[in-house]
């Protein structure tokens, strides 16, 4: 109780220290809550896509695969016939091209009675349920696609009417709802996958009529579709996870740094505890609790920031029509959250803890109040890095191999490569800040400012290297991304030329006589078209508009035949890519913000640490000016370091897992990377603003005065 009692004490009369230590801690707790109840309401949402076995289903039979539609539709009128069997609805699914607007493009069609407890049609917002002859769409499908309630279009040559818009599950897809004897009238497309009943159904009679087609209650069903939409997440989640945990250890970084630097300030307060009796032990368990402390009251607010972030995004969800359920607040994991946040926090604090312990009283009451003026050991550091280094290359190698059978092992390798890279930089980062400041000293000769900022980078590296440390963690996976996004959009356009070497083709297996069709294309002066092989290709004659060549096509050409556009194709590529690039940007955001976090705090106790420096150095005639260009000087020379490794590191992982996914990659987008690394610099010295305005307003004599 003494220790836990010290330990409250201290927090309470420095609550600005404890600010400074917690708000990474903050940044991460809010990305972990806001990640997990995010994921658990997406879980739940795509659970319910995923389930298309009605609630009011008692059983449900599973076709056999190579059963014909004719087959099926015989059980479903057998079973009709059976006592207990109040409703019987067959689903068919399929991937249907459908023409509307002189376009083809494909939908998701799935059969729907209309009417009934099997029915799936939410509440409408327009028109009514669908007739036969007549389709329900999305309202998302509606306002992608332009359509309304009474237009006509064609699917797989079968026109339909849009009878109504409303809520169904879309999920960025183009779904529409038909009636079974639609479904029927496609063809082939659509294809027979479950026959759902209601009623008390005697599964036994029914498995007799079903033959070799299974029966299932629809308890059972529903269960397995939840199971197999869960398994397929696993993947996603896992990468959430990720994430997190990258933002996690960033906070640790900067937390481990922010307690070594305080800790050396607080050395003669430790000494003195040692001096009236406290044992090591004590003073260990001292900084713990405090570290413990801190984490759970930065947890707290991380928790509630992240619940108030997730709870405005699902609520956006729900209105979007993306997610129906109730808001999960998942107290236990908010809870385990903010345990994560305290555990993360006694974590980062072990390596001071220890230190701490270890002085003896004597000589920590005489040693520098600075934070780093230990030496290095940078025999254990160096071979600590090479053993990293050595097992990332060994690992990106095996990536490499195991791609062509199993890419996600693969990209699962190169992610491990990555890591264990991160490792050794953490390891080597004090000895890359010192040799750098070496390198750049000829360049400060004539500043004052830079010249004290390689001093303090040569004598703190370790301060300045946690700072490089998670910079270059952010930069790198955005470097990553961005050469990764650049790579996939570079094969999405060779792919789109290769099978579209015009600007609409249609499939010469698709219609009866290609001859015709372009003869009857190329008798319109905007329309030049030619028999390929495999394809009937179109192209505008010269002046001709994109939108002209649409018209002319639709009108020469009959209803049924299907058309693709070259600029369709591209356009839905680049919008999957543009939506995971914006996902992942938003991940690495988190990673970013926590390092900018870190570059303010850092610099903030350095200027704390160096104040009875600063205010010599302004008695001897270095302006208010002189003190803030060496503060930014110092972000900027971090965020340079950073940058750089983390662009040169990134980018070549990024190269990487284009290779693992068996993309060429192409040349990589050195202008955007240089962008990057000149942000990332701009934004760490924005980071330093108040760390800078701190060191300005140190006072000579006050300074000095200091103890």
């Amino acid at each position: 109780m003494i220790v836990i009692r010290a330990a409250a004490r201290s927090v309470l009369r420095r609550p600005g220290q404890a600010v400074l230590i917690g708000i990474a801690i903050v940044a991460a707790a809010a990305f972990a809550a806001a990640s997990l109840l995010i994921a658990l309401n997406a879980r739940t949402a795509l659970v319910a896509f995923g389930m298309s076995t009605p609630a009011a289903a008692d059983a449900v039979v599973l076709p056999h695969a190579e059963l014909a539609t004719e087959a099926v539709t015989e059980i479903a009128e057998r079973a009709r016939t059976l006592p207990g069997v109040d409703e019987v609805a067959v689903e068919y699914l399929g991937d249907v091209e459908v023409q509307l607007g002189g376009s083809t493009t494909v939908w998701k069609l799935t059969s729907d009675p209309g009417t009934g407890p099997l029915s799936g049609i939410g509440a409408l917002t327009a028109g009514a349920p669908p007739e036969v002859g007549e389709i329900v769409i999305g309202a998302s499908t509606a306002e992608r696609s332009g359509a309304s309630v009474g237009d006509v279009f064609v699917a797989g040559g079968h026109e339909l009417t849009v009878a109504g818009i409303g809520q169904v599950h879309e999920f960025g897809q183009d779904v529409a709802l038909i009636r079974e004897q639609d479904a029927v009238a496609i063809g082939d497309a659509m294809t027979p996958m479950q026959i759902f009943v209601t009623g008390e159904p005697d599964l036994d009679v029914m498995g007799a009529v079903a033959g070799q087609s299974t029966v299932v209650g629809g308890e059972e069903r529903r269960a397995e579709e939840a199971r197999s939409v869960t398994d397929t997440l696993v993947g996603v989640f896992g990468a959430l996870t990720v994430f997190v945990g990258l933002a996690v250890l960033s906070a640790v970084v900067i937390v481990s740094s922010t307690f070594r630097i305080l800790l050396a300030r607080r050395a003669a307060e430790l000494a003195l505890l040692r001096c009236v009796g406290a044992s090591r032990a004590q003073v260990r368990r001292s900084v713990l609790v405090e570290a413990a402390f801190i984490g759970l009251v930065g947890g707290a607010a991380g928790v509630a920031v992240g619940l108030a972030v997730a709870a405005v995004l699902v609520a956006a969800a729900r209105g979007a029509g993306l997610i129906t359920a109730p808001f999960d607040a998942a107290p236990a994991g908010l809870i385990a959250c903010l345990v994560l946040a305290a555990a993360s926090s006694i974590v980062a604090a072990l390596p001071a803890a220890r230190a701490a312990g270890r002085t003896p009283p004597v000589t920590a009451l005489g040693e520098a109040r600075s934070s780093d003026a230990r030496p290095l050991r940078g025999g254990t550091r160096g071979l600590t890095a090479v053993t990293a280094t050595a097992f990332a290359a060994a690992a990106a190698v095996a990536g490499v191999a195991v791609a062509p059978t199993d890419e996600f092992l693969g990209l699962a390798l190169a992610a491990l490569s990555g890591t264990l890279v991160f490792a050794a930089l953490v390891a080597v980062g004090p000895l890359l800040i010192r040799w750098s400041a070496l390198l750049l000293r000829p360049l400060a000769s004539r500043s004052v400012a830079l010249r004290l900022t390689m001093s303090n980078a040569r004598r703190a590296s370790r301060r300045t290297a946690a700072m490089t440390t998670v910079l270059t963690l952010g930069v790198g996976l955005t470097a990553a991304l961005t050469v990764g996004v650049a790579g996939a959009t570079a094969d999405a356009e060779a792919s789109v030329a290769r099978n579209f070497p015009t600007a609409a083709i249609i499939p010469v297996d698709l219609v009866d006589d290609p001859g015709a069709v372009v003869d009857r294309l190329s008798a319109d002066p905007s329309v030049e078209a030619r028999l390929g092989d495999p394809d009937i290709l179109i192209d505008p004659a010269p002046g001709v508009a994109p939108e002209a060549l649409r018209s002319a096509v639709l009108d020469r050409l009959d209803a049924g035949i299907p058309v693709y556009w070259a600029a369709d194709v591209q356009a839905g590529i680049e919008q999957t890519i543009l939506i995971g690039q914006l996902i992942g940007a938003a991940m690495i955001g988190v990673t970013l913000l926590v390092a900018m976090i870190g570059v303010s705090v850092t610099l903030a106790l350095s200027v704390a640490e160096r104040r009875q420096e600063i205010a010599l150095l302004r008695a001897l005639g270095v302006n208010r000016a002189g003190t803030r260009r060496s503060v930014a000087a110092e972000a900027a020379l971090a965020a340079t370091i950073g940058a750089a490794i983390g662009v040169a590191v990134g980018g070549g992982y990024g190269l990487l897992a284009l290779h693992v996914l068996g993309m060429a990659g192409g040349v990589p987008p050195f202008g955007a990377l240089a962008g990057l690394g000149a942000g990332v610099i701009a934004a760490s010295v924005l980071a330093a603003l108040a760390p800078m305005r701190i060191a300005s307003r140190v006072q000579p004599a006050i300074g000095v005065a200091a103890r």
